[in-house]
């Protein structure tokens, strides 16, 4: 599907996406009474049955929401913490300063890595400084040997299982029982089912245990495994069902899966994907799986020949928001903050690093340009 006819499929559905009807509302409310959705476990909803207020304060932000779609789309979601890249980048590139600050407004993950050393920091800022009742997303990317199949983001200070033990303990007494969502470990549930003999050798799956073991302790946390969308469908469904399993016994701190991280899929090919998998999750493995979706880079599709490292004439997608209109997806998220390098591929510098041209692709052939009308930018300063 092109991002043409995928933006009109959205303009169709903007009724349903962001105006959401009073039976989408009421459903709201059910579904976090009943300990599910992504408003779940709130305190305005766990100790409180549903009342007149609630309904009218729900009518009031749908409006809200209709009238005033990007400011509101993002409301519960948060993002104390603006790209480290960024700040250099608008020191660098000065005449991207504009778009650099629109772009740093939407909550963007923080990424709690291994790779810098001052991610607790970043972490504590991130929890610190949202506001009551809403929370930030935290991406864990710290396993040791992480990448293992094309190492772009094989360094890292985790060489063993009890070095990462202690990176998972840190983040969890810095977050401590705050709300946050956690994407945990992209790529890694891919290349255990992809076959990867590097993650059976590199205890992948010894290592995720003790991730959803030790972060599962805060109640507050919706913890989403990633899945590289690549396994995704018939042949290995069944399979990933079955490892989220081994991960996550009781079926109680994997509240679903994450996919599409750093890529491109469009949305509807994303939410397909997720209702798939979770038909089989629920009659293969008996569980009941909600997806988390990255569209930090997917208005405009994959790169037709599939190149995932630094595709051209990408775009910078949909602002973040908890109002899917999808049943079985909780969030979509800017998990990948837009501009940051793949990888040294196509031109980028090392993976994490701000892309100058990679950052122009995405801004020129993205949302806030071919759906808001803003002025493009360039790669040369005026």
């Amino acid at each position: 599907m092109t991002w043409q006819a995928e933006n009109a499929r959205f303009r169709q559905r903007r009724p349903d996406w962001q105006c959401r009807t009073w039976s989408t509302l009421l459903q709201g409310v059910a579904t976090a009474m009943n300990g599910s959705g992504p408003w779940a476990r709130k305190p305005r909803w766990s100790s409180h049955k549903p009342t007149c207020l609630a309904m009218v304060s729900l009518f009031r932000l749908a409006l809200a929401a209709c009238l005033m779609p990007d400011v509101f789309a993002s409301l519960g979601l948060c993002s104390a913490v603006k790209p480290y890249s960024y700040s250099l980048a608008k020191v660098q590139f000065p005449h991207l300063k504009a778009a650099l600050e629109t772009v740093e407004t939407q909550p963007i993950a923080t990424w709690y890595t291994d790779r810098d050393i001052d991610s607790k920091h970043q972490a504590a800022l991130a929890v610190g400084n949202c506001p009551k009742g809403s929370r930030p997303t935290i991406v864990v990317y710290g396993l040791p040997n992480k990448d293992c199949q094309d190492h772009h983001s094989t360094d890292g200070a985790n060489k063993t299982p009890e070095q990462y033990v202690q990176f998972l303990t840190d983040l969890s007494t810095t977050v401590g029982d705050n709300n946050v969502v956690y994407i945990l470990e992209p790529d890694a549930v891919g290349l255990l089912v992809g076959g990867s003999a590097c993650a059976t050798t590199f205890e992948y799956e010894r290592n995720l245990i003790n991730a959803v073991s030790l972060l599962g302790r805060n109640p507050q946390a919706d913890i989403y495994i990633d899945i590289g969308f690549w396994v995704l469908g018939p042949a290995n469904d069944a399979k990933i069902a079955r490892v989220l399993s081994k991960l996550d016994p009781t079926g109680t701190r994997l509240k679903g899966i994450s996919i599409n991280t750093s890529n491109f899929r469009t949305t509807s090919e994303l939410v397909q994907m997720c209702g798939n998998f979770s038909a089989t999750a629920r009659a293969t493995a008996n569980r009941t799986v909600t997806c988390v979706l990255d569209v930090s880079r997917n208005f405009a599709g994959p790169d037709p020949t599939s190149q995932w490292c630094n595709p051209k004439g990408r775009g910078i997608g949909r602002p973040p928001t908890i109002l899917s209109g999808e049943r079985l997806i909780d969030y979509m998220l800017w998990i990948k903050p837009p501009g940051e390098s793949d990888g040294n591929c196509n031109g980028g510098p090392t993976a994490g690093a701000f892309f100058l041209d990679g950052f122009v692709e995405l801004w020129n052939n993205g949302y806030f340009v071919q759906a808001k009308g803003m002025n493009k930018v360039s790669a040369i300063a005026p």
